[in-house]
């Protein structure tokens, strides 16, 4: 089944199917069109979970590399973009493993203005949000992330991490009130400073 981000953002409107088995041939136009639908969230996924540009920009190019290596393996069982996400989080995973806290960063494209005022607080908030998301333990930052900001079902996350379901569920669960109890921490905080 092609994920629906490919159909809504290729403009030519080839089927994801014939770019795969052109790909798979060594047409690398076709998988550049592949890695053209994908890149952005492989990239926002990956930064999700390194919380590091230049490391989620490394992990997506892993990704995209592995991906068009491992195309011939490619069997269809889970979308082409759920199988790209699996082998970019096991990247961005990879990355967090060898590279103990490495700073967090705030993506600057997170953070587009609509008013000076209400800039400054959206950057605080988006900051406050981000290294809330980067504290929890990577399994639950990953699961999050792939649930609550890219947008995949239980089903797809369970492919992508290689777990159960309830192993999914489960660390959502744990993930959301980890980072409820750290954002109420902050907004304490900011209460506590502006007071």
């Amino acid at each position: 089944m092609p994920d629906a981000t490919f159909r809504s953002g290729e403009r030519a409107r080839v089927d994801e199917s014939t770019l795969i088995a052109r790909s798979r041939t060594g047409d690398l136009q076709a998988y550049d069109r592949l890695v053209g639908a994908y890149q952005d969230r492989i990239y926002n996924a990956a930064f999700r979970i390194t919380g590091n540009r230049e490391d989620a920009w490394d992990a997506a190019q892993d990704a995209f590399i592995r991906g068009y290596q491992g195309l011939r393996s490619f069997r269809g069982e889970a979308g082409f973009g759920t199988w790209l996400h699996r082998i970019a989080v096991n990247a961005a995973l990879d990355i967090v493993r060898r590279r103990p806290r490495a700073p967090q960063e705030l993506d600057p494209m997170l953070a587009a203005p609509d008013d000076p005022a209400g800039d400054v607080l959206r950057r605080d908030v988006q900051r406050r949000v981000h290294r809330a998301i980067a504290a929890l333990p990577p399994d639950q930052r990953t699961a999050v992330v792939l649930r609550d900001i890219q947008g995949f079902s239980y089903e797809e996350i369970a492919r992508v991490m290689q777990v159960p379901v309830g192993t999914v569920r489960s660390r959502l669960a744990r993930a959301r009130e980890g980072l409820r109890v750290r954002l109420a921490d902050l907004s304490r905080t900011v209460f506590e400073e502006d007071a």
